[in-house]
């Protein structure tokens, strides 16, 4: 019994509340209704016992507040609170003219609560209470003015004959009335859950792939740092074994600590992903970081640096894979320049209304026109390293919301431009 009312429930706190918030509006027209009464003189059966049953829901609803359980006992506890709204509403239609009273169709709202806090079956099932109750109320002896109303328009000779036949009529009405109530709003309220529930699958299904994705990047923009210094420990290894060089076997070592720090942040980068820290940051202290710790490791490339920023709020969300992809790209344009005996660099970066530019100059040959077009649109190859480094680049850009775009100088070397913010649109 209790998985037919867990099964398609909300969240338990939420469903408590707005039945609280319900009861309350209910208990409020109640006490509305009976002073309305009272001042109308209207036939009641029994005062005392009417503010009896009225402080009887009040007590109910204040108790809601005050219970506290696991989850199975709270579903069961508003299917209680219920199944006394309807038997409180029923002992007032009882005490108030029974089913010739207007507020009859108060009975409706149980169920309709029901429906849409519960799954279909419940919801049938107070239905089907509600339509019992009905059914008692219609044995309560009528008001005098309906009975007046009822000698006035009948036929003396016919006897009671149309006056059951409308009391048949009001019953099937009624019923009619909360089965409609129940399927209707069982269906749309199931039909909710199941877009809710799909949206959440998606959401997670989304959210793994993204995750896959970081770690298919963090992976590969490892792969890519490590291949250059592995090719060089290879090379450097040969050398020595014909050489016994010393100065040679501390450029192996200088090689082997780079392989070892590159490693070490990629677990460090893993560990932080699975534990799920990655937090936004300022974009521009991002960029700023990332520079300074990749100068830190090319320490033969000097470079000239113009910075500038009014402080406008511009952030990253995952300042590793921006940190990886500057890697690339400024790792790239140092190669460029020292393949031209010109080892330095000039950056310019600036923020101004929530947008960020950087461009990167290296002081290299230069790029055929065709060749720049394509660089970092796909894998290119290369004679070091696997070709994947400025594709990985432009990928991780791209996905936090950057642009790259990349032109020859005039005066050798290529410019790389580097876009956050409106321009990327």
């Amino acid at each position: 019994m209790n998985a037919i009312f867990s099964r398609n429930t909300l969240h338990t706190e939420q469903p408590i509340q707005q039945l609280q918030r319900f009861r309350w509006i209910l208990i409020g027209l109640e006490l509305l209704a009976s002073l309305t009464g009272y001042l109308l003189e209207y036939p009641i059966h029994s005062w005392s016992l009417l503010c009896f049953v009225i402080a009887v829901h009040v007590f109910t609803n204040i108790s809601l507040k005050l219970w506290r359980g696991n989850k199975g006992s709270e579903q069961r506890f508003i299917a209680i609170s219920i199944l006394i709204d309807l038997f409180m509403i029923t002992a007032l239609l009882a005490m108030t003219g029974g089913a010739s009273n207007g507020f009859v169709a108060i009975l409706l709202l149980p169920v309709a609560v029901t429906a849409v806090l519960f799954s279909a079956i419940p919801s049938y099932l107070m239905a089907i209470l509600a339509i019992g109750c009905y059914s008692l109320l219609l044995q309560v002896p009528l008001t005098t003015d309906v009975h007046a109303m009822h000698q006035h328009h009948s036929d003396p000779s016919a006897g009671t004959e149309p006056f059951s036949q409308h009391i048949s009529q009001m019953w099937w009405a009624f019923s009619f009335s909360a089965f409609i109530v129940s399927w209707f709003i069982s269906a749309q309220t199931q039909r909710i859950r199941s877009t809710s529930a799909q949206l959440n699958k998606l959401q997670q299904k989304q959210l793994q792939h993204e995750q896959i994705l970081a770690v298919a990047t963090y992976a590969a923009n490892a792969t890519h740092d490590l291949a250059t210094p592995l090719q060089n420990l290879v090379l450097l290894t040969d050398e020595l074994t014909e050489q016994q060089d010393q100065s040679l076997a501390a450029d192996l070592h200088q090689q082997l600590q780079l392989c070892q720090q590159i490693v070490q942040q990629l677990r460090a980068n893993a560990q932080q992903l699975r534990k799920g820290d990655l937090q936004s940051q300022p974009l521009y202290n991002a960029v700023e970081h990332s520079i300074q710790l990749w100068l830190v490791s090319r320490p033969e490339i000097s470079m000239e640096q113009h910075f500038s920023s009014d402080q406008s709020p511009l952030t990253v969300s995952d300042s590793i894979s921006l940190a990886a992809a500057l890697f690339n790209i400024l790792d790239n344009a140092a190669d460029a320049s020292l393949a031209n005996k010109e080892p330095r660099l000039s950056l310019t970066m600036q923020q101004h209304n929530s947008q960020l530019e950087l461009q990167i100059r290296d002081y290299g040959p230069g790029l055929p026109e065709s060749d720049l077009a394509q660089l970092g649109k796909k894998p290119s190859p290369s004679e070091q390293g696997l070709g994947l480094g400025q594709f990985l680049a432009n990928v991780s850009i791209d996905s936090l919301g950057g642009k790259v775009e990349r032109q020859n100088c005039a005066d050798n070397g290529v410019l790389t431009r580097i876009y956050f913010g409106d321009k990327t649109k």
